[in-house]
């Protein structure tokens, strides 16, 4: 920890400590000054109804923010296996110590605040009382369901996608129809609890001691050895014969280039992984976003829609577009490979995947979000040309070496630092500054960018040069790291 504590700069340091603040004070005096807020967007309707409306929909964002970056207790556990211990303590006392996290504690400083302000002042103490210790229940329920999904997901992966493909299919169908079951349900649920009902609060209670009673099983049956290196391939994951044909004719070393990175991310668990959450996460935010109950405007909001709807892969899978290759980044360089050829291949389908994401997503603009069709084509010029050469700027600084046969699995960030977290402000923020910056001038903001973006693209040549001089200047100390 010492070591990496030194490692990073003070600008690494500086930002987290500027984004951790910033957090924590927008939270507090969004606690604090809720009403004036709510008034924007529900006028004449109560803080604490708006509140119980939307507080299903807020645990489910955190379950998802929850299930990328919240660590499971497992590793912890097994450096202490071979004491005098019973595996069912240690798997409660870490069980507890988990709890300790940052997922459980922001969520209070909006509670707390806004409790004191609004909640109790209008259903009373005892009533207020029994409404807090229901978010208290719902913090913990949605911190042990997530213990429990990544333990068992790490067995069976593709329950994984079938679970979110269904929530997706779910969530369009609610918002398509208008019905707003998710936001019935939330209020239904919290308002009778602060008329005084235990039923609610049961509910909630009995869905946390599931949570705790499954994960504590999952974990228990987790504490086995890791799975050997070498992966098996299994026959879904052949390619038909037509698309081996076409991957094998003769494209060129360009061509060869990009048919071998396909086949990475399809035949490696983590690279696969990647790419089916990008598939599977966009379009499920965009149907979060774009619904017509949970519809939010602004300019800024539309450019980070833009961003995800087409840019999904780019911002996932592309941040380690060279550290995929680690394991034989040796063997590649010292063949009779130009950089600039390596380099464009992997722009290509960065590009290529841009323009697959936007007819994925495209239903769900025309079906929930018609209006916004225009931020849809503008920013799939835009991340085609801007957002993969930012990305691709930080893919060409990779030093860390990945395994992705023995490391493919979930909730791995083998390879990826605190600037691959911090890289995604400056690749999101211009688009949204400058789309708030032109305020109504909608229509020529999105011009611009799509023009930008597209005179990107048709520098991708320029681009391949520019980043083949840094790969050639950095090229002995990525081929060090990729050892290490």
């Amino acid at each position: 920890m010492r070591a990496l504590i030194q490692r990073k700069s003070w600008i690494t340091w500086l930002v987290i400590g500027f984004v951790t603040f910033y957090v924590i004070s927008t939270l507090l005096t969004l606690g604090f000054f809720f009403e004036s807020f709510s008034r924007l967007t529900l006028p004449g309707v109560s803080p604490v109804l708006v509140v119980n409306q939307y507080l299903l929909a807020a645990f489910l964002s955190l379950f998802f923010i929850r299930f990328l970056f919240q660590k499971t207790p497992r590793m912890k556990i097994v450096p202490y296996l071979h004491l005098p211990v019973s595996r069912t303590s240690l798997a409660t006392f870490f069980q507890v110590s988990s709890l300790a996290t940052v997922h459980n504690v922001y969520p209070f400083l909006f509670f707390i605040p806004f409790w004191m302000r609004f909640v109790v002042p209008d259903a009373g103490l005892a009533a207020a009382s029994s409404w807090m210790l229901a978010v208290v229940l719902l913090i913990l329920a949605s911190h042990f369901a997530i213990l429990y999904l990544r333990s068992t997901l790490q067995q069976h992966t593709g329950l994984f996608y079938v679970l979110t493909l269904l929530l997706v299919v779910t969530a369009v169908i609610d918002e398509w129809l208008g019905a707003g079951l998710q936001r019935m349900l939330s209020e239904f649920l919290f308002t009778d609890i602060l008329r005084g009902s235990l039923l609610g609060t049961a509910f909630v209670a009995s869905f946390t001691a599931l949570g705790v009673v499954l994960s504590t099983r999952s974990l228990l049956s987790g504490l086995r050895p890791d799975p050997p290196s070498a992966t098996r391939e299994h026959p879904w994951l052949r390619l038909p014969r037509t698309a081996e044909r076409l991957l094998a004719a003769d494209w060129g070393a360009e061509g060869q280039l990009i048919r071998l990175e396909l086949l990475l991310m399809w035949r490696n668990r983590r690279p696969r992984h990647y790419l089916i959450i990008s598939l599977l996460f966009s379009t499920m935010y965009l149907a979060f976003m774009l619904g017509p109950g949970n519809r939010i405007t602004g300019a800024g909001m539309n450019a980070l829609i833009g961003l995800f709807a087409s840019g999904g892969f780019i911002l996932n899978y592309g941040q380690l577009m060279f550290g995929w290759d680690s394991s034989y980044y040796p063997a590649l360089v010292t063949r009779n490979i130009a950089y600039r050829t390596l380099v464009k291949s992997k722009l290509v389908v960065l590009q290529a995947s841009c323009l697959v994401l936007f007819a994925i997503s495209l239903p769900l603009f025309l079906l929930l979000a018609p209006d916004r069709m225009d931020v849809h084509f503008a920013f799939l010029f835009y991340n085609a040309g801007i957002t993969s050469v930012l990305v691709m700027e930080l893919a060409a600084r990779n030093r860390q070496a990945i395994d992705i046969g023995r490391s493919g699995g979930f909730f791995n960030y083998e390879g990826l630092s605190s600037r691959h977290w911090i890289w995604f402000i400056p690749t999101a923020l211009p688009p949204v500054l400058f789309m708030m910056a032109m305020g109504n001038h909608r229509q020529l903001a999105l011009g611009i960018l799509a023009s930008v973006g597209f005179v990107s693209i048709m520098a991708t040549n320029l681009w391949a040069r520019y980043f083949a001089r840094g790969l050639q200047a950095r090229k002995q100390r990525m081929l060090t790291g990729f050892r290490e």
